[in-house]
């Protein structure tokens, strides 16, 4: 039997499975995974949907992590298979399911993937991944989940003239990370870049790896804390050459960590947080109303940019010099920026401490065909 074979056999085999779990009696709701990045995203939305639906969860790759568990069943469906250096799409369409909702999105073969896959008639909601930024932004979904007003900004002008509904619903994965917070003195802060695509030649690993530790070494000498260095998920999951080397480099420093952890646990033992311009900064900063510095040494030309001196430390701006970061550091006070954070969030944020209640109506309307 040639791949193609061993493919097709499994598509109708799992086809068979998801089928087989099917409920005639329920709406069922599929919730996809097509990387494992973004599956902490829901908060309690998937428990609290098990109340009403059947709620079927499809991933990538098994991990038995908690996101395998939350759903009434749970399906190993890759959307896609290298094999001896070609690639194989996978998908099937499959009758019954009600609703699709996925946190992240593939954007291969033109969105048909994002658009079709295991259904062709289910309505699809995408979740955005992003608490401020409009990820995502494309016509492949019915409905996109907004969680703030600058998130909804972003998505209105790049879906100017698009049939996407856009529903203000907030952030499960804040609200969770808020209702968590608690704060457990370590003596540590957090390095959470952004996400590095790093090409394999070795002067941009080097120039990167370089860069990394070049901040890693200048906050080890103007504190004294603990230093947890914080990839984006897509660095260290998929076993990136930079990444690696930073590990290397770093490997017998006592105050340094390397945290892969997903989730928001980091939150609870971190005095602050420093980052180019991830949006982590903003979610850090809205769960524990603890600042956040941003260092790159380029002009951000990003619309971020505008809101960092609502959740920087001091109400500064952008750093662009390790001298700059000296100074912040030197002076590094957290009592007069909680309010102002807080102030932004609430300002900012929809439904903050609501979202699960928010986005189960949305659904029920969805479903119901009112929305």
């Amino acid at each position: 039997m040639n791949v193609l074979q061993t493919i097709d056999q499994f598509i109708a085999q799992t086809k068979r499975t998801i089928e087989g779990y099917l409920s005639v009696e329920r709406k069922n709701i599929l919730i996809v995974s097509y990387y494992p990045t973004y599956r902490k995203q829901y908060g309690d939305l998937i428990k609290r949907l098990k109340e009403k639906y059947n709620v079927i969860t499809i991933v990538d790759r098994i991990l038995n992590d908690e996101f395998e568990k939350s759903g009434h069943y749970n399906v190993l469906f890759p959307w896609r298979i290298i094999e001896n250096g070609q690639t194989f799409y996978l998908n099937a369409d499959i009758q019954g399911i009600d609703l699709i909702l996925s946190a992240d999105q593939v954007g291969y073969e033109d969105g048909k993937i994002d658009r079709t896959f295991l259904s062709t008639t289910a309505k699809r909601i995408y979740f955005p991944h992003s608490l401020i930024e409009a990820t995502g932004a494309s016509e492949v979904v019915d409905y996109i989940l907004v969680p703030s007003k600058i998130a909804m900004e972003s998505f209105q002008k790049t879906l100017e003239q698009s049939k996407v509904k856009l529903l203000k619903s907030g952030y499960p994965k804040l609200d969770k990370a808020i209702q968590g917070y608690c704060y457990q003195d370590s003596n540590a802060i957090t390095y959470a870049p952004s996400l590095r695509y790093v090409s394999g030649d070795n002067v941009n690993l080097n120039l990167f790896a370089g860069f990394e530790n070049s901040v890693i070494e200048a906050l080890l000498e103007y504190t004294s804390y603990n230093i947890s260095y914080r990839a984006h998920p897509m660095n260290f999951q998929n076993n990136h050459s930079f990444y690696n080397l930073i590990k290397a480099k770093w490997q017998n420093e006592k105050r340094v960590k390397f945290d892969e952890k997903m989730g928001n646990d980091f939150c609870n033992t971190s005095e602050f947080l420093i980052t180019d311009f991830s949006t982590t900064a903003f979610t850090f900063s809205f769960s524990t109303l603890r600042p956040s510095i941003f260092f790159a040494p380029l002009q951000l030309d990003t619309h971020l940019a505008n809101y960092i001196s609502f959740v920087s430390m001091g109400g500064g701006g952008q750093i662009r010099c390790l001298k700059e970061l000296k100074e912040a550091l030197k002076r590094a006070t957290f009592q007069e920026d909680t309010k102002r954070i807080k102030d932004f969030r609430d300002e900012m944020v929809y439904h903050t401490g609501e979202s699960v209640e928010i986005i189960l109506e949305q659904i029920e309307q969805i479903l119901q065909g009112g929305l």
